[in-house]
């Protein structure tokens, strides 16, 4: 393919067919960034020769002074500028689309208000009140004014507000799952509620303590004998992550297997995933807990999808476990473990396995 000749360091070029045949060459400042000129032609050389004739058109637009971001003077216009910085940028793909979504919230509700008013007196209690409309559904309303929080100390930090109102706004949900873990009976009953499909998932999320969205996204490249290897989605791909597989793990995995091949035999392609819905498609994350709730709902299970991590959890701390080695198993900091743990794992359920353990070996000594 003819390349062209201009080289403009920092720039981004771009060539594409357009409807019709045409080809169109864009020139961005940065990738990512503002477009600067766009050349079209018939044909690519055509392209090519309308942009080297452009060339000091090109020149010039590059050369112009880049216009300052513009300060903001109301809280949808901080947003705006949220919206575009690396920092929710980096956010992982679910991450951003739920903050998307309360950004939009905060625009409809507050985005007339006016950043110089953030240090008015009343103002937090305002953004209190918004936050405590939805009291009825805690998490939900705290997760709103984490997402407001981050907003306004990003704000702070490019300094364009002068202080953040809702910086230590204390949660109204006290979250403490330690007696939330999904108990062997209420398991047994949920699987023996589920479809095939949802209960070999669910299976499979008690005994490895996976994500959701780790675990809709396994890959069968990611089982390696007697362990799961993967780098967890909810960090962009920054934390690697082991998992033993347990006797049990390992069965389950061999049904999946086995499920695999009965597609393959009938004349059907699976999905290149390890989790498979009854018609050999890639679960979604929400039809995962959807298929969790239908099972558990009718049997009175107030339980989570969640709840199966501290499930597995607590039989890793019961086994005897390291925290360094739980970490590594589901993708926690190390400096974090303890107080996961406090929060997750059921302390008399370990105590007692404790126990157990100890008489076990003065038995066998």
């Amino acid at each position: 393919m003819q390349r062209s000749a201009l080289r403009f360091p920092g720039t981004h070029r771009v060539t594409k067919l357009l409807a019709g045949g045409k080809v169109a060459i864009y020139w961005y400042r940065h990738r990512g960034g503002p477009l600067l000129i766009r050349f079209e032609g018939e044909t690519l050389g055509a392209a090519h020769r309308a942009e080297a004739d452009g060339k000091i058109q090109l020149a010039a637009a590059i050369a112009a002074p880049v216009a300052a971001a513009p300060r903001a003077a109301v809280l949808k216009s901080l947003v705006i500028l949220y919206r575009a910085s690396p920092e929710f940028k980096k956010l992982a793909d679910t991450t951003r689309f739920q903050w998307g979504r309360w950004l939009d919230e905060i625009v409809s509700t507050f985005g007339d208000f006016p950043l110089e008013g953030m240090k008015a007196k009343g103002v937090r209690s305002r953004f209190k009140r918004w936050r405590d409309s939805r009291a009825d559904k805690p998490r939900t309303a705290d997760y709103g004014m984490q997402v407001l929080r981050r907003l306004l100390a990003f704000g702070l930090d490019e300094e364009l507000i002068d202080v953040n109102p809702v910086a230590d706004i204390k949660s109204i949900y006290r979250a403490n799952r330690a007696d939330q873990i999904v108990e062997p009976g209420e398991l047994a009953s949920i699987l023996g509620n589920a479809t095939h499909e949802a209960a070999l998932a669910i299976s499979l999320a008690a005994e490895t303590g996976m994500r959701r969205g780790d675990l809709v996204a396994l890959k069968w490249e990611h089982v390696l004998g007697n362990r799961i290897e993967f780098t967890t989605g909810k960090s962009r791909g920054r934390t690697h992550v082991t998992v033993p597989l347990t006797s049990a793990a390992l069965a389950i995995i061999a049904k999946l297997r086995v499920r695999r091949e009965d597609f393959i035999k009938c004349g059907r392609v699976p999905h290149a995933t390890v989790l498979l819905t009854r018609k050999g498609t890639a679960w979604r994350q929400n039809s995962l807990t959807q298929a969790f709730d239908r099972a558990r709902t009718p049997l009175g299970i107030t339980k989570h999808l969640h709840d199966l991590r501290g499930t597995a959890v607590t039989r890793w701390v019961a086994a005897g476990f390291s925290h360094q080695e739980i970490a590594r198993f589901v993708g926690w900091e190390v400096s974090k473990v303890e107080s996961i743990i406090r929060r997750y794992v059921d302390g008399d359920l370990i105590s007692r396995a404790a126990i157990s353990r100890l008489e076990r070996e003065g038995n066998a000594s």
